[in-house]
Formats: C-alpha cells, sequence, structure tokens
C-alpha cells in the first residue's frame, strides 16, 4: 500500500498540468502586460523601477542617525 501511494504520489509530481492551467500567467492581459514591459524598452522600465531605491535609502539613513530624544524622568 506504501509502495503504491509512493508511486501515484511521483506520476503526479511529475505532470506539469497544473502549472500550465494557470490562468493568471496565460491570460491575454498577462501577456499584454509582459509585452509591454519586456519588449519596448527594457532598461528604460528597469531604472524607471529602480530610480527611488537610493532615495528610499538615503531617507531610511537619516531616520537611523537622528539622534534620540530621552524621556524626562516620572513621565
Amino acid at each position: 500500500m506504501k509502495t503504491a501511494a509512493l508511486v501515484l504520489a511521483s506520476a503526479m509530481m511529475s505532470v506539469a498540468a497544473p502549472a500550465a492551467a494557470c490562468t493568471l500567467c496565460h491570460s491575454p492581459t498577462a501577456m499584454g502586460v509582459r509585452h509591454q514591459l519586456l519588449q519596448h524598452d527594457l532598461a528604460r522600465n528597469a531604472a524607471a523601477v529602480a530610480a527611488p531605491v537610493p532615495l528610499l535609502l538615503a531617507m531610511i539613513l537619516f531616520a537611523a542617525r537622528e539622534p534620540r530624544r530621552r524621556r524626562a524622568a516620572g513621565r
């Protein structure tokens, strides 16, 4: 019984049909989005996505270096 279950499980895992059934990955909308992002100008789109990262990191660094205020005793 255990061997039959193992054989059945390995047969089920080897089938790639569930991955091909993904409606999000293979929809016309998903294909259109991939076309718009990757076909026209990948470098420009990647730069637009990465542009705010240095500013965000600078803001985090600025906030981390700000001196902390101590509370007054008794409050």
